[in-house]
């Protein structure tokens, strides 16, 4: 194999430096260059760069392990599946030579903190090739750690920095991190990087890039400059002789295990299948085949029946541990393996919780204590402070789930494993729920929609029936796990609807990507249910919003043009029944057609809607005066977005009136909208040069919308950060600096955190912000240097999205450009600023102020 040239970390040569004489420590604890994670009650004696936080963080970082644990002959002769963990490092790594250099060549790029995703499915080979490449960076000088997501805090620790050198950080699992979780971890490495000099690595592994890594990705691109890029594995069974593989793995596991002879050990018949195109699955052929030569027996060949071989290993172990003559286990081998199928699902988790898992599931003999530790002796856990180490590698633990389950294709075969009826009935326990789900219950879904990706009887005859009845389980795992689950191929519609129907009726920061994932899977099916047209509008119609809610506007034009022309249609042959679900969904399109850049066409959809509802209204308005609200709202945003600002104040001024008079009889239906048509009337006036009128609605807006947040964040949050946004820059224009910065910080916090969750959906207001929050800046004459870095990240964001939609945001781009020349004549950099504005007149005139 040609190994690439592993660069070596930046300043590597240099050495840490000594602390000054006569610093004044007689003693205690001496701290130099270091992290300190937690809470910290004093330290003494500091010197060099050290960094302390008191935050608790989701996380644990360690030191990479560069020992190989070795197995000893008799342990692995024991339970073989020991062999095919990667920490033991029983086979070299091979191939990936493409790879390797790829990410050698990542490795030395320029920048302080790059990120780098590796993703393939369970068993291509991902921590092996990470451990490949953390060896050849610390034989390179770099400082290497491993990090652990740890929701729950478990107390303080120090980590040394690297004295002089560079620092590469391994996480493993990234997709089952919670996107925020892993910002902290990112956010944390970026102030290292910045405050001490250390160049940051950091390698994250994967099977799913699906909704978190967008996510994840646009967020260090935008919000800290971090460059974030993705790398596919390809099969190592399609880049290596599969025949090579196996004997190199025959002979390593054959040396480990003490078997002679084993080199005349011939590859599968079934070796170049679809099956075997995991590195995994061949060395899975491998150690079976060398395992059954040396107890006399015929190994076998299938995918399923080489797990089965493995796992009758395991239940050999649990029989002899339990009938040894010297200190027997205690724990019977029919409970151990069910408490293994327990802890596979759970993970590791505090021993009191594993008392009470046991409880829930039957396993009461003997005494909780005995079971739990005779499982710690068998397994032990990753962390000393937690039991229920999960069975691995992955692929054996899903296998253990899906043939321990009754109504696999399997059952019966002369090699297979045994299934249990206990299974089915013990998720169900497990898994049943009056109150809000723990936190190992996420764990339990995620693993149990992974296994059902290969195994069909486990989604159909656990997975689907636990989530019919307890949807609110998919939402506890997560928007990743939905999407997983909801792009299974054939999965159950019932369970899809079922989770639709638990889904947050409005925007959810966290589940809006899910919730069309959901919509997408369910809509295709549900118009083929029925022929009634009202019908699929309506259909059409939520699609499309939900859709637009994840920020896939493009995706939802069609189905939204789709319902606006079935409503059309059905409203000219009975205009009574459906002229107010036509203006709906004019009202609708006009405004994704605005959010697209196509704003006459959006004025003019406007335009009808409001036609449609002063009709309306003036027939019943207790039905309808509240719909003419809204379009007289959204009309007045379309006007003002086509500078015709003088003819949006009279539908802006009537939707407010309306509105409060709704919200005085009705204010738990009505005060969000008297909010969104509050701030409207207030941007529209400050616009207008009115800005003292414009105050009166911007604050009422933010008062309402902080009140509502405050009661349903996921719901509100994004209203009150424009609302802030919008206030800030007036403010700012009215000269009250201190409150101004106050609005417009606020603003910039808490879109930074929805762009977290879905950039798609809130990178650009996140932009908008930071702008506004450079722009009053300038406004104010002050901080100039936050200005800069504030509007600097604005262009970042702006710059790829008008490229894709320039007729939206490059006249945004632009403006921020004129904000970013202000601020370099702020900061005396007036060369800079004359050279920056004479390439703007270049290009094309005109800017905009932010809000």
């Amino acid at each position: 194999m040609t190994l690439p040239m592993w660069p070596g970390p930046p300043g590597s040569a240099g050495a840490a430096p000594e602390p000054a004489s006569g610093s004044g420590s007689t003693g205690g604890q001496r701290l130099d260059n270091v992290v300190v994670f937690g809470d910290v009650i004093m330290v003494s004696g500091v010197g060099g760069d050290v960094t302390i936080t008191t935050a608790r963080p989701p996380y644990r970082a360690e030191a990479f392990p560069t020992t190989v644990e070795t197995v000893a002959v008799e342990q692995a002769r024991q339970r073989p599946s020991q062999l095919l963990l990667a920490q033991h490092r029983v086979v070299p790594f091979v191939g990936r030579d493409s790879d390797l250099a790829e990410v050698a060549q990542w490795m030395g790029r320029p920048g302080g903190v790059l990120v780098r995703l590796l993703h393939a499915a369970g068993g291509q080979g991902k921590t092996r090739m990470a451990g490949h490449v953390a060896d050849a960076c610390a034989q390179a000088g770099w400082t290497v750690w491993r990090v652990l997501h740890e929701p729950e805090f478990t107390g303080g620790y120090r980590m040394d920095l690297p004295a002089g050198g560079g620092l590469l950080v391994v996480a493993d699992y990234a997709d089952r991190w919670p996107v925020s979780h892993l910002q902290s971890l990112l956010t944390h490495l970026k102030s290292m990087n910045v405050q001490a000099g250390v160049t940051v690595r950091v390698l994250l592994l994967a099977r799913s890039t699906t909704a978190w890594w967008p996510a994840l990705r646009n967020r260090l691109r935008s919000d800290h400059q971090v460059e974030a890029t993705s790398q596919p594995l390809p099969p190592l069974g399609e880049q290596v002789d599969r025949g090579v593989l196996f004997r190199q793995a025959r002979d390593r596991f054959a040396t480990a295990m003490d078997v002679t002879d084993a080199d005349r050990l011939r590859p599968p018949p079934n070796l170049a299948e679809d099956a075997f195109r995991q590195v995994l699955s061949v060395h899975m052929a491998a150690l079976v085949a060398v395992d059954a030569h040396r107890r006399n027996t015929t190994a076998p060949t299938g995918p399923h029946a080489l797990s089965s071989y493995l796992l009758d290993r395991e239940r050999d172990h649990w029989y002899a541990l339990h009938h040894r003559p010297v200190e027997p286990r205690q724990t019977p081998p029919e409970v151990m393996g069910r408490t293994v199928y327990l802890a596979t699902l759970t993970a590791a988790v505090p021993r009191d919780t594993a008392t009470d898992l046991l409880h829930r599931v039957g396993l009461t003999a003997p005494a909780a204590t005995t079971i739990i530790d005779d499982h710690r002796f068998s397994y032990p856990p990753e962390d000393d402070r937690t039991v229920f180490q999960a069975l691995q590698p992955d692929r054996l633990g899903e296998d253990l789930i899906a043939l321990s389950t009754p109504g696999h294709r399997h059952t019966g075969d002369e090699d297979g494993w045994d299934s249990d009826d206990w299974a089915a009935a013990a998720v169900e326990q497990l898994l049943r729920f009056d109150t809000d789900p723990p936190p190992w219950a996420a764990h339990a879904v995620t693993v149990l929609v992974e296994t059902a990706r290969r195994w069909d009887h486990v989604a159909t005859d656990i997975l689907y029936p636990v989530l019919r009845t307890h949807p609110h389980l998919a939402l506890a795992a997560g928007g990743t796990s939905i999407t997983r689950l909801a792009t299974i191929p054939g999965v159950d519609r019932d369970v899809l609807d079922a989770i639709a129907g638990v889904l947050p009726t409005d925007r959810h920061v966290d589940l809006d990507i899910a919730a069309a994932a959901i919509t997408t899977a369910l809509t295709p099916h549900r118009l083929a249910a029925t022929t009634d047209p009202a019908a699929h509008a309506r259909l059409h119609a939520t699609h499309a919003w939900r859709l637009a809610n994840a920020g896939l506007r493009d995706q939802a034009l069609p189905p939204a043009e789709e319902a606006a022309g079935i409503y059309r249609r059905l409203a000219e042959v009975n205009p009574a029944a459906y002229l107010p679900d036509l203006a709906g969904s004019l009202n609708s399109l006009g405004v994704l057609l605005s959010e697209l850049g196509r704003r006459e066409e959006a004025l003019v959809t406007s335009e009808e809607a409001v036609t449609i509802r002063r009709r309306l209204a003036e027939v019943n308005p207790a039905a309808y005066l509240p719909d003419l609200a809204m379009s007289l709202n959204s009309l007045g945003v379309r006007l003002s977005g086509l500078g015709r600002r003088e003819e949006a104040l009279a539908p802006a001024e009537e939707a407010v009136t309306i509105r409060r008079r709704l919200a005085e009889v009705n204010p738990a239906a009505y005060l969000p909208d008297l909010a969104g048509s509050l701030n409207n009337l207030g941007v529209l006036l400050s616009e207008l040069g009115r800005r003292e009128e414009a105050l009166i609605p911007s604050e009422e807006a933010v008062t309402i919308r902080r009140r509502l947040a405050e009661v349903n964040p996921a719901a509100y949050l994004p209203d009150l950060a424009g609302s802030l946004n919008n206030l800030g820059v007036l403010l700012s224009e009215l000269g009250r600096r201190e409150e101004a910065l106050v609005s417009s910080e606020e603003a910039v916090t808490i879109r930074r955190r929805l762009a977290e969750v879905n950039p798609a959906a809130y990178l650009p207001d996140l932009a908008t912000s930071l702008w506004a929050y450079g722009w009053v800046y300038v406004n104010v004459k002050a901080n100039f240097v936050e200005a800069l870095e504030a509007t600097t990240e604005a262009i970042t964001i702006y710059g790829p999205l008008a490229e894709q939609l320039p007729a939206v945001f490059a006249e945004r781009l632009f403006a921020a450009y004129q904000t970013l020349a202000d601020i370099l004549d702020g900061l005396g950099r007036a060369d800079e600023a004359a050279e920056l504005r004479q390439q703007l007149d270049a290009a094309t005139g005109g800017g905009a102020d932010p809000g």
